[in-house]
């Protein structure tokens, strides 16, 4: 994946931080661990700090979504991004991909 220079120093650094692999035993490490141990950083503390380097959230959310939509089921995005299937529908239709075809010959494909 192509990641802006700032953000992909930022992630190289967290990689970095990463404490040795242990053996299993039912803790998981996180790419980006927050304050309370085993959970996530919080999306908004992590967007403050990335508009800090330059990066703007929104902009790289919309266009990633933008991507998304043209390569995957409107539903399956809107399950990816948490937004509403509707929204999803809508972002489809400003990408100019229709999914019609693809659903009609399912349709056409099941017994």
């Amino acid at each position: 994946m192509l990641l802006p220079p700032a953000l992909a120093t930022l992630l190289d650094e967290q990689i970095a931080q990463l404490p040795a692999p242990q053996p299993p035993h039912g803790r998981r490490h996180l790419l980006l661990p927050g304050a309370v141990p085993g959970r996530p950083r919080n999306p908004d503390g992590l967007a403050d700090q990335m508009k800090q380097h330059g990066l703007p959230v929104r902009a790289a959310r919309n266009t990633a979504l933008m991507e998304a939509i043209t390569d995957l089921p409107p539903i399956i995005v809107a399950d990816l991004f948490g937004i509403s299937p509707a929204t999803a529908h809508r972002w489809s239709q400003l990408a100019g991909n229709s999914w019609a075809p693809y659903l009609a010959a399912r349709q056409r494909s099941r017994p």
